[in-house]
């Protein structure tokens, strides 16, 4: 297949919008962006390293309040996310690999933090 294209883990991200769903706001909100900062995480271990500069554009845009999207802030992210010899499709590649684990520990760390304040 030639062209840029991207199969996401569909079922998992549906059971994680589920479950986000059925947090209150503030939980949500913070699950969000845990998840989506450790996804870009994942991914910035993976990229290819030259300068660093590739690695270091790795960015959570906050779309708004409640979505965010996650990619690479550089022109020549796609062209290498797409060609790399020995590690093309890395972003993509940690998200599907990581999603439900990263997503998953998102909700609870954000679950857990809330009862922490609830506490206080």
């Amino acid at each position: 297949m030639s062209g840029t294209y991207a199969e996401l883990p569909i079922e998992d991200i549906d059971a994680m919008l589920e479950r986000l769903a059925a947090q209150e706001e503030p939980i949500r909100r913070e699950a969000l962006k845990i998840g989506a900062e450790a996804l870009v995480s994942e991914a910035m271990v993976e990229s290819p390293v030259l300068t660093g500069t590739l690695q270091a554009s790795h960015t959570v845009f906050q779309a708004d309040e409640d979505s965010a999207v996650i990619g690479v802030n550089t022109t020549y992210a796609l062209p290498v996310h797409e060609t790399h010899p020995t590690k093309s499709r890395w972003f993509i590649s940690a998200v599907n690999r990581n999603f439900k684990r990263v997503m998953g520990g998102a909700i609870e760390v954000a679950l857990g933090r809330a009862a922490g304040r609830a506490k206080a």
